[in-house]
This record gives C-alpha cells, structure tokens and sequence, in this order.
C-alpha cells in the first residue's frame, strides 16, 4: 500500500504524519506527532520521536511492549522509521493517546486543586499500581512528573503514567524530582535507578498537587541543590506549606534523602491498606559554629563543599595547598580520620601542582570522593553516576561531537581512584569495578576497533552507529550495517573508505565473534593490508549475516582495491585479478571479492616465483660484478700474452729471413 506524501510508516501499519505536531503530548526532549492505524482508523495513537544521538531505553521498551503494565500510557510499537524532515531514520515509540490531557494542567486552577480525599485513590493508589507491575520485570520508571501523567478518559478520573523510553532514564526530570544523588549527574548519566527513586519522584508531585502550585519554581538551581543539602528535599519543599495531617506520613517518607529510610512499595501498600507507621525521628544535622567559606558560600558540611569544589577545581587545588580545610574539618566537623585522608590528596596535590595546572583536575575529584562518598563521579563537567559512564560518553559525544573529557577519564584513571576510595570508606563494591578496568584495556590500545570508540559501544548496547558514513540511517543491529553502507556507497567521496573507527568499533563490539586478526591487519601501517583488513572485516559480515548481494559496497571497495593488487610481485597476478575485479563487484559478493584478492594458492605461487627471480638476479648481479671486478686484470693479461706472442712471431720472422737470405746467398 502507498504511503501519503509527507508522512512515514511503521511496521506497515502505522502512518506519522511528521507536520501533524501534537505539543499537549510531546516531552521535552521527544516531539509528539499523529499517528493513522491503517488497520483500525478509530484508534487515537500519537508517536514520540526519539532524540537523536542518545540511546533510547530499547531493552525497557521490549519487556513493556509485552507486559503493559496497568496505569501506564498502553505502549502499541516501536522502531526506527525514515524521517523525511531530518532526512535520516529516527527511533519512535508509538502509544495510545489520552483523553483527558496532562495533570499538570490542573496545578494552578483553584478549581481543580486535588482533595486531601481524593489523593490517596486518584494519584497515590493508580501510580502504585503502575510501580508494582513495573517492578515485577525490573524496570523503574524514571520520568514521573505531574506533565508526564495523563488523565486516559475525558472526565479526567484515570491517571496514569506517560512515556519513559524515549531518552536515558531520568534525563527530562527536573531536579527537583531527583534525589539529591542523582541529580548531581548530567541529565544523560543519572543511572537506571529503582522504584525507590520512583516513589521519590511521587512524593514531590504530591507535595506540588497538593499545594497546587510549584513551591520552589523562584529559586535557582544552585540555591535550591544547596538548601536540599543542609534542610533536606522535605524540608526545602514544605517549608511554611501546609500538607494534609493524613498525607503528611507518606509525604515525609517518599522524600526521605536517606535511600534507607525512604519508604518503598512495602510502607506505601501498607499505608495504602490502612496501617498508620510509627514515623522515624529525624536526626538534626550537626550543625558546626565555624562554617567554610569557599567560593562565594558558607558550607556547614563536607557534602556541599564537595559539590563546590568539583564546580570550580582551580581554586579548589589553591585551598588544597592550605591547611584550612584539613583543621576545618578536625575542628568544626570532628572528622579526624576525614581531615587525614584529605591531608594525604593535599600533600599530593602541591607537588601535582608544581607539575602543571592540569594535575588539579585529576586530584580534586578524588578529595571530593571523600568528601562525599555516596555523590556521582565528577570531572571537570563531566559529572555521572557510577553505572552510567557509557551513557555520560553518549551525551558529551552528542554535545560536542567529540570525547575528550570520558577519555581523560578513563586514562587518568579517575574512576578507579573514586573506587579505592569507597573501599576505604566501606562502601560496597560491585562489578562495576572490574567492568572499567576491562574498558581501560581497549583504551590503551590504540589500533581501529579499539579506542574510546570501542568503550562507547560496548557499554551502550541500544546507541545506533555514529560513524558520519551510517549516523542517518540509524543502525543499531550488526545485521543493519552492511545495508546502511550499501546505501552510503553513493553519498561517499571517491577517497573515502566504509571502515572507519566507529564503524570498526561498532562491528568489534556488536558482533559475537572474535575479530582481533581482521582489526590488526586493518590497522597495520602497509596501506594494501589496511585494504585487505577492511575487506576481510566486511566479507565476514556479509557471509555471517548476508545479505545475498551488496552491489554498491562491492563497487565502492573494488574502486579501493589498487594497493592490495599492487602488493602482488607478479605483472601477470595482478592483470589477472584486475580482469576477475568487475565480474565479482557485478555479483556483490566480499567473501568471493576478498578470496580473489587473499587467494592462498596464488600468494604462495606469487610468493616462490617471487624468491626464485630473486634468486636468479643476485646470480646475474654477481655474474655481473665478477665481470666489473675482474676485467682489467684479464686485459693485462691479454696484454702481456700479445706482447710475447707478438715477440714470437718476430723472431720466426726474422730467422725465416735469415735463412731467405742466406740461400740467395748461396745461389
């Protein structure tokens, strides 16, 4: 079936129509369009059009495809299709469209400000529900904010939960919705998280329903971190508000900023069912009378100035070189073993300083480690949480089109230092450990399919291929990317090549294969194997996954071939393969194109034909120097032969004269 003019299709079954833009639905990084089921017209479905360059929660959106949890947006399909307006294929995430708009509408409308009655069945209990069934197949959520709940019907009595698979989990919330740990991160690199920080996140959008208003919309962002640090997210939240009696327990233990006394699904079903819990004193801060004055604040405790000095490490490394925080730190905070620990980084950071400017950014993220153990990893801006370092390289790559600062990382080591550390501090280890030490290994090797590119991909499975030669066609699947370069092969330069290093990267880390000889002989310094690895590479591709014939890659390479041909000593090899070349690119097939160019029978025929005409030129050559060598002695010789032999024949001469003589004479 045709396809309309300005629109694409998913699946042959749905049609998005790119100029039918639904902003009521869209998020803030994922545009909302209109969408036609072909098969059922009445059906109200609207697609969200995933970001390029970050990767969409694709493993999530498998198991939901299946499960459909209650209280969720239903989830209908997914994909990647042609986007006729960016001119490249995109990933979109189909659902069903709700009736009633979002719940952030409501937040302002003295009307409609939600009932201290009507909290608990209309918001608490829906979103519980969701929160179970999503637990159940282990996948937080991550996006629950009033603007990302929908009410289903029209009269606006079914709540339920929209999109939370269009970017990285966390990356459109607000802050505030954050808990304190994670909202340090860069958006893209906050972690996958649990239902813990789903409850959270549940709690302030009850404080903002029930206050129908948002009670810290006029602070800034720094002001507001700061002040959740030293009163709490409860306390910056409800400060001078008045929360229902009845809402107040579950209020107060959904924001809780310790992950051990924050309530789960456990408390919050037992609430729910009607059993009031005995609420947990909270312990006031120690408060010290002398506060640290850094950077334009007074910080009463390590944590804040932890964030601080990770904001400006320049002056940082200055106080580093002081003694004023390590007596800070014994004095005011009573922490002797922690002022001894940062004594230690501080010695280390004046002789790093001595160094060079550039050793502060390697030292200031480890003191802020133990400043504040329990904080994601900083360096310079690259802030992430422990289990999203793939992700945080995903998102500098698509800021700034390069990875320069999640390299230095990694080199530097940054990260292994923050776990020592923690180890130190008794923090629990996990495998992530041993995960990056294993991605320092591809780093240090610099060769194609190695690199900071092979970290990239081995650590974000759903990130489509970045190579400028495929980024439009969206290639996610190993089996997707001979296709995408089989098209590439008319958009590229005459000079240009189908490997480069995120493509070779890409292959290394998708396929389930052992390709470390094709990649050594890709990045070998002879530029005939450089063409011989990248053939091998791709004819292993296309005999593995197919397809039958690629007409276009197979002409786009065999126009590359000249140095591979040209390493063939004979005239006779490499006339004959150049003759075979067109017939195999008419066929598209590597494997065949590359058994022509890598034929083991016609490189050892080449090869002995080769030393044999070496052999008989060096017997010419020293034929010939034996000739130059000795060729003047030979000549004296001829000469001294001539001058007896021309002695000789003079007196046969003259005694034949002689004797002529005398018989005249006789006569």
């Amino acid at each position: 079936m045709r396809v309309p003019s300005g629109r694409t299709l998913l699946h042959d079954r749905y049609e998005i129509t790119p100029d039918a833009r639904l902003p009521g639905l869209s998020t803030p990084s994922a545009p909302a369009f209109a969408v036609r089921d072909r098969r059922n017209s009445s059906r109200k479905l609207f697609a969200l059009l995933c970001p390029p360059g970050l990767p969409p929660r694709v493993d999530a959106a498998a198991v939901l495809l299946g499960a459909q949890p209650a209280g969720m947006l239903p989830f209908v399909d997914w994909d990647t299709v042609h986007w006729p307006p960016l001119g490249q294929r995109c990933m979109v995430m189909v659902y069903e469209r709700p009736l009633g708009g979002r719940l952030s509408d409501v937040l302002g409308d003295k009307a409609k400000t939600l009932r201290e009655h009507e909290a608990q069945h209309r918001i608490i209990e829906p979103v519980l529900g969701a929160l179970r069934d999503l637990a159940h197949v282990d996948i937080p959520h991550r996006a629950l904010r009033p603007d990302n709940m929908f009410f289903m019907d029209t009269d606006r009595r079914k709540v339920v939960l929209g999109d939370c698979l269009t970017t990285p989990p966390g990356f459109d919330q607000p802050s505030i919705f954050e808990t304190v740990e994670r909202c340090m991160s860069i958006p893209a690199a906050r972690g996958t998280g649990s239902v813990s920080d789903d409850l959270f996140a549940l709690g302030v959008t009850l404080v903002f329903l029930l206050l129908n208003r948002n009670p810290v919309a006029q602070k800034g962002q720094e002001d507001l971190f700061y002040e959740r640090l030293e009163n709490g997210t409860y306390g910056t939240l409800c400060s001078g508000a008045r929360i229902p009696l009845s809402l107040l327990e579950p209020v107060r233990g959904m924001l809780s900023d310790d992950p051990e006394e924050r309530w789960g699904l456990r408390e919050l079903d037992l609430w729910v069912a009607g059993r009031r819990l005995t609420p947990i004193p909270k312990r006031s801060a120690m408060r010290p009378e002398i506060r640290f004055e850094f950077d334009g604040r007074a910080h009463i405790t390590p944590r804040t100035l932890a964030h601080a000095f990770s904001r400006n490490p320049s002056e940082a490394a200055r106080v580093l070189g002081e003694n004023r925080l390590v007596n800070w730190l014994k004095r005011s905070i009573g922490r002797s073993d922690l002022a001894e620990s940062v004594a230690q980084l501080a010695e280390v950071t004046q002789e790093a300083s001595e160094q060079g400017s550039a050793s502060r950014h390697f030292i200031v993220p480890k003191v802020c480690a133990l400043l504040d153990p329990s904080a994601p990893i900083r360096y310079k801006e690259f802030v992430f949480h422990r289990d999203c370092f793939g992700l945080a390289l995903a998102a500098e790559l698509a800021e700034k089109g390069e990875i320069s600062a999640g390299s230095e990382v990694l080199t530097e080591d940054i990260l292994g230092a923050t776990f020592e550390i923690r180890r130190q501090l008794a923090f629990e280890s996990t495998g992530i450990e041993r995960l990056y030490k294993h991605m320092r290994g591809y780093l240090t090797r610099r060769a194609p399919g190695y690199g900071i590119e092979r970290v990239l991909y081995e650590l974000n499975p759903g990130l489509p291929c970045q190579s400028p030669l495929v980024v439009q066609d969206y290639v996610v699947g190993v089996d997707e990317l001979l296709p995408a370069l089989d098209r590439a092969a008319g958009r590229a330069g005459s000079d240009a090549r189908p490997v480069d290093r995120h493509i070779a990267a890409f292959i290394a880390a998708r396929l389930k294969q052992d390709v470390d000889r094709h990649l050594q002989t890709l990045g070998d310094l002879d530029q005939g194997k450089q063409i011989e690895g990248m053939l091998s590479l791709l004819a292993l591709l296309q005999w593995r996954l197919g397809p039958e014939a690629l007409y276009g890659l197979s002409n786009w390479i065999g126009g590359l071939l000249g140095p591979a041909i040209e390493a063939y000593h004979s005239r006779s090899a490499r006339r004959e393969i150049e003759r075979e070349v067109p017939r195999l690119i008419r066929q598209g097939s590597l494997p065949r194109l590359y058994d022509l160019i890598d034929n083991g029978e016609r490189r050892r025929s080449d090869k002995s034909g080769y030393e044999s005409a070496i052999r008989r030129f060096a017997a010419a050559e020293t034929e010939i120097h034996d000739i130059e060598d000795g060729g003047q002695a030979r000549l004296d010789a001829l000469e001294r032969k001539g001058q007896q032999m021309a002695a000789a024949t003079s007196v046969v001469v003259s005694l034949a004269v002689i004797c002529l003589l005398s018989i005249i004479e006789a006569w």
